[in-house]
């Protein structure tokens, strides 16, 4: 069944890009406008989609590292003293003190008028379980295989979507879960500890599962892999590509 809701990919590149944005994701629905991490690009980002941080009502945050989170500061400082209002963040419960400790306290932990914490400059939604509504959708979420030790997940949308966030190949929990159209962290790099290499996903993934994957976060090399890419996955994920999400 369709919905009126759609699912954008508004940055594709890997930390290091200087063509692309960093892959951050943005869903547009009847009730808000949630992104998907927000790294440190994410202002031109949204400004080459027609939008503004004055569009987003919320954003989920599925690990932290700058690519995926420096662009929290932005969207908190305007939200607060541009626009007035408040963004929803929401994040497992894992990652707060990486997030606001280890991350952001520095140099958000004070501003003009005085002393802040993470909830004066946003609605905080810590999450406990792997599983969660957001905009009557349906996610489902999964600690993937990004760096040793961390905490960083990917999730579903009403058994539809499948985003992986940063990780390594994981066969054994894509095989598993049910969804009709994927977007796959990968790396070009013939070795990477942190990253899908392609090759892995090739070797790890039946054809039936690489059919239904574009792949993001990838260097600015990527014309060279184009043909293959395009022969044994679904492609590579572009900036502004837009999908309808069904439940």
């Amino acid at each position: 069944m369709s919905t009126n809701s759609t699912f954008s990919i508004i940055g594709c590149g890997h930390s290091e890009s200087f063509d692309h944005f960093n892959t951050n994701a943005l869903i547009r629905s009847a009730q808000g406008n949630l992104l998907i991490d927000a790294g440190y690009t994410i202002k031109p980002a949204l400004h080459a989609q027609g939008l503004s941080i004055a569009d987003i009502n919320a954003v989920f945050i599925t690990h932290v590292h700058g690519d995926h989170v420096f662009g929290l500061e932005r969207l908190a400082y305007e939200s607060m003293f541009r626009y007035q209002t408040r963004i929803t963040l929401y994040f497992h419960e894992s990652l707060f003190d990486e997030l606001w400790h280890q991350t952001l306290k520095g140099s958000m932990g004070r501003h003009g008028d005085g002393e802040a914490t993470l909830g004066d400059y946003f609605d905080l939604v810590p999450l406990s379980s792997l599983t969660c509504e957001i905009y009557s959708h349906q996610f489902q979420f999964f600690q993937n295989k990004h760096t040793p030790g961390k905490p960083s997940f990917g999730f579903t949308i009403d058994d539809f979507l499948f985003y992986s966030g940063d990780t390594t190949a994981i066969p054994e929990i894509v095989s598993r879960l049910p969804f009709e159209i994927g977007f796959h962290d990968v790396t070009l790099m013939p070795v990477n500890p942190v990253h899908a290499a392609y090759d892995s996903l090739l070797e790890q993934y039946s054809p039936e599962i690489r059919q239904k994957l574009y792949l993001m976060s990838y260097e600015d090399h990527w014309p060279e892999y184009l043909a293959r890419v395009e022969k044994n996955f679904a492609g590579f994920a572009t900036q502004g590509m837009t999908v309808a999400l069904c439940s």
